[in-house]
């Protein structure tokens, strides 16, 4: 067996609650498929779709592939009749005493581990957590929890006490699908795995970080969750900073778990709150009327579902520090937005100038190194550096060093959710977040939306089809940063 074949997982049982969403439609059921046509399950192996409708396994699958063949996803398409010989369906209507038997008998003798997986409003998870058995063995039970658990660390805290009164920690994966990249598994592997990165990555060599996701798209449908959510509950709580978290935690002491997550949480409960008042530190924005990819776009307010008079913030930029020795000082610039000229996510790496520049920089402006981990729309890393344009002049060009996992490797690159899937069922926890790193999150979040809301702050407007507003520009530049553009 190559480390390219597929590496079989045993038999279990998963039970995905929420089967008629966009969200198990649009990412966990094609990656369930991809896994089975992959040759990824055993034949023993149970899927059981529970949804408030009743439909056969046969009706639940076409239905998916009519949302597929709607959203152009022909790939998924492709992978999707492979769940039919592990498939069954299961009509649940959560909080009632009936839903719970009926969950109960459709896992009764049925191969173990049996993962239950919430794709699900949060508001629904306790609901759900009271139908699961108490059982304190991870071999036995898994529970999967979709981002955002609540709305701020209070509602968060009650799910987080359900759930302990039920399972161990062991037995819990707190998802947050892009740490399942390979871009930011590798980010680790570049700090870890080899000797000429880790130590540039400090105070005395890094300028500045920037991570951004970007986004083309307006709030679509989720207009009933992104009016209570916004930029700062639906991105910020936890993909940001858990991208900031692998950027600037410490080496572990080994990649077991629980190491890991020990790192990252001395990063978050380091993180500076970013000040709303004097020179502002964050800046929050709500998306105008204008042109996307060449086409006329209406502004939020404007959109299904939302109110003439919202202020959901559609844009955040903020900046923070680490406050820790490593980094102390170093500005991290962390940026998202819908309605972006395109779709893009990274973190950029700024390395500090030489000490004294001797080249002249082609076009005027000195770029210096950077060190890039685009995450969408492809996973790549690029490493920056200046080399001697050809011709007389000592003139230096920004040329890059590129690792593109495809041409690397020749094979496609796994999606996210298809690898958080696997390490679920291997019972794997490196990659999903502990408790005390999700309140440590919201903790954050929730200081900065009170602060916002306490200084009566309301998101500015910005041009769709533009990177946000301009405070956002003179915020970075303040910090000695100019914003990345450059996507893919």
């Amino acid at each position: 067996m190559t480390d390219n074949s597929p590496l079989p997982v045993g038999a279990f049982t998963f039970v995905l609650h929420g089967a008629g969403g966009d969200l198990a439609k649009r990412k966990i059921i094609p990656a369930l498929g991809h896994l089975a046509k992959s040759g990824y399950f055993s034949a023993e192996s149970r899927i059981i779709f529970a949804q408030r409708e009743a439909l056969s396994p046969e009706e639940a699958l076409a239905q998916v592939d009519s949302f597929l063949k709607a959203a152009g996803d022909e790939a998924a398409r492709e992978s999707i009749p492979a769940l039919l010989p592990y498939l069954h369906t299961l009509q649940v209507v959560l909080g009632t005493p009936e839903s719970c038997r009926a969950m109960a008998n459709a896992v009764t003798g049925s191969p173990e581990p049996v993962v239950h997986y919430a794709a699900l409003p949060s508001s629904r998870f306790i609901d759900l957590i009271n139908c699961i058995p108490t059982v304190r063995d991870p071999s036995r039970l898994r529970l999967v929890l979709e981002k955002p658990l609540g709305f701020n660390a209070k509602e968060s805290a009650l799910i987080e006490e359900a759930v302990a009164a039920k399972l161990d920690e062991s037995q819990v994966y707190r998802i947050d699908h892009y740490l399942g990249k390979q871009a930011v598994q590798n980010l680790l592997a570049l700090r870890l795995g080899n000797r000429i990165f880790e130590p540039l990555l400090t105070r005395e060599h890094v300028a500045h970080v920037q991570i951004t996701v970007a986004e083309d798209l307006g709030v679509e449908d989720r207009a009933g969750f992104y009016e209570h959510a916004g930029a700062l509950r639906d991105m910020v709580q936890s993909h940001m900073l858990q991208l900031l978290a692998t950027v600037a935690m410490e080496p572990p002491v080994s990649l077991e778990a629980n190491s890991l997550r020990d790192e990252k949480l001395k990063v978050l409960r380091s993180l500076k709150v970013p000040q709303v008042t004097g020179i502002p530190e964050i800046v929050v924005g709500q998306y105008g009327e204008g042109y996307v990819k060449g086409q006329p776009v209406p502004k939020y307010r404007d959109e299904k579902g939302v109110a003439a008079n919202s202020t959901t913030e559609t844009y955040v930029s903020f900046r923070t520090e680490v406050q820790t020795w490593r980094w102390a000082g170093v500005p991290f610039l962390v940026r998202t937005g819908k309605r972006m000229p395109r779709r893009f996510a990274e973190i950029v790496i700024q390395f500090r100038d030489v000490p004294k520049p001797l080249f002249e920089p082609v076009g005027g402006q000195w770029v210096g190194n950077q060190l890039v981990i685009h995450l969408q729309p492809e996973d790549k890393l690029e490493l920056k550096l200046l080399a001697k344009t050809p011709g007389e002049r000592e003139r230096l060009k920004p040329v890059s060093l590129d690792l593109d996992f495809f041409n690397t490797w020749r094979i496609p690159v796994r999606d996210a959710y298809e690898r958080l899937i696997t390490d679920i069922l291997r019972g794997r926890l490196g990659l999903f977040l502990r408790r005390d790193e999700v309140q440590t999150q919201w903790q954050f979040v929730d200081r900065i939306l009170n602060d916002l809301k306490s200084h009566s702050m309301e998101p500015v407007p910005y041009t769709s089809g533009t990177y946000g507003p301009s405070a956002a520009t003179a915020m970075a530049m303040r910090a000695g940063a100019i914003w990345s553009e450059d996507g893919l």
